[in-house]
């Protein structure tokens, strides 16, 4: 059987509605598409730049960055396989782990988690498991993912999208690949774990048989909210965009209970011929090591929601795909806040120099944002997404932590 890995990029390809835990409709709020309190301008100034054309620092693709319980700005760096640490100055302070399969390192983690014993967990796409080190960078125990078998019977492959750790709840996000006599089953997952990563209560979950050089790639029977279309707020509760096509997010207490949903009214983005194309583009199927060509049936509509942040103040912050198109001159995108009882009380609209379509912003906390310069082209370049080969030779790909 050949070993197929999929890669989507930067991009992230969305799936149909998923099974909620519980079967009770939560109570939902609904708002207009007019915030209570108006549109603001979010000004965002540079507090320190690392990775630009003088530094002798070089990055290969940023895909995260937090600040530790120690204070520190933890960067990591896929492509590389480590994560850097910053001081408030943007001095490095120390590198931790390094691409390897010993203790303590791992290979191209897709994300990392600071876990409830102060450790920090590196959470691996391909072969996913959680390599545990200390913030001195010391190895510890490693932590295996929901869906591992650890009797290695022929269970498939696991990879974890996002971890995170808030509030009491340990919460991830992962995929389970199955074989089966005509093609897979692919496993999507959202749920809260145990110290040891073992599930205790599942969110989210969906399930789809697939064959990819069959059948190719069908955009509408792969939507899951992965990667930034969930969040966890200070009270360890889920938030996720579980609706492809609708602005609803729903809000789930930690016991899997939904609590409630909200949304408002709004206009989907209707895709370009481009933006669609692009969306081809950056499918990388590969089988026995080999790039292979396969149909690609893409939406003409784009994912309603592109990502959710729960603030420490209670706010949630959405980002919707139409909020990162077309917005005026000197703003990166728009973001929709929501007061904790989901009420739609105003939009923040980011002046901070990047570019929605080829740069991610990541809040770190209360007044501080890190903008990833050349996000977008250096996931592609790890994974072999690349549109060409000048992509790789002219894009820009540095970190700028911003105060607001």
């Amino acid at each position: 059987m050949k070993r197929v890995i999929i890669s989507t990029g930067f991009l992230t390809f969305a799936l149909m509605l998923p099974t909620l835990a519980g079967s009770a409709q939560p109570a939902h709020v609904a708002n207009s598409d007019q915030p209570r309190d108006g549109r603001h301008v979010l000004e965002m100034a540079t507090v320190w730049h690392r990775g630009h054309d003088a530094d002798d620092l070089i990055f290969g693709s940023v895909n995260n960055v937090q600040v530790g319980p120690d204070g520190g700005i933890y960067v990591l760096d896929q492509q590389q396989s480590q994560v850097c640490v910053f001081d408030d100055g943007g001095e490095l302070l120390r590198t931790l782990s390094r691409e390897g399969e010993g203790p303590g390192e791992s290979r191209q983690p897709e994300d990392m988690v600071f876990l409830p014993d102060g450790s920090l967990g590196l959470a691996q796409y391909i072969n996913g498991r959680i390599v545990r080190i200390d913030l001195k960078g010391t190895p510890l125990k490693m932590l295996m993912p929901p869906g591992y078998d650890p009797q290695g019977g022929g269970g498939g492959l696991v990879s974890i999208r996002r971890a995170r750790c808030r509030g009491g709840s340990f919460v991830i996000n992962g995929v389970k690949v199955s074989p089966q006599d005509d093609g897979v089953i692919r496993t999507q997952y959202l749920v809260r774990c145990n110290e040891q990563a073992e599930p205790v209560v599942e969110y989210l979950s969906r399930s789809t048989s697939s064959n990819l050089q069959r059948d190719g790639w069908i955009e509408k029977n792969h939507y899951f909210p992965s990667h930034e279309r969930w969040d966890i707020d200070a009270q360890g509760r889920v938030l996720a965009a579980c609706d492809r096509n609708e602005y609803r997010i729903t809000v789930f207490e930690p016991d899997g209970t939904a609590a409630f949903t909200f949304g408002r009214d709004h206009e989907p983005w209707r895709r370009t011929g481009q933006e669609k194309q692009e969306i081809r583009d950056s499918l990388v199927v590969l089988a026995d090591g080999v790039r292979v060509q396969i149909e690609v049936q893409v939406e003409d509509m784009a994912p309603v929601i592109a990502a959710v942040h729960a603030m420490s103040d209670g706010e949630t912050w959405v980002l919707t795909t139409r909020n990162m198109k077309n917005q005026p001159d000197g703003i990166m995108q728009t973001y929709d806040v929501f007061d904790s009882g989901g009420i739609f009380v105003r939009q923040e609209a980011v002046a901070c120099g990047g570019e929605a379509d080829e740069d991610r912003l990541i809040f770190l906390d209360e007044d501080r944002a890190a903008l990833v310069r050349g996000a977008v082209q250096a996931r592609r370049n790890t994974f072999g997404g690349s549109r060409t080969e000048e992509d790789q030779e002219v894009a820009v790909h540095d970190l700028m932590i911003l105060a607001f």
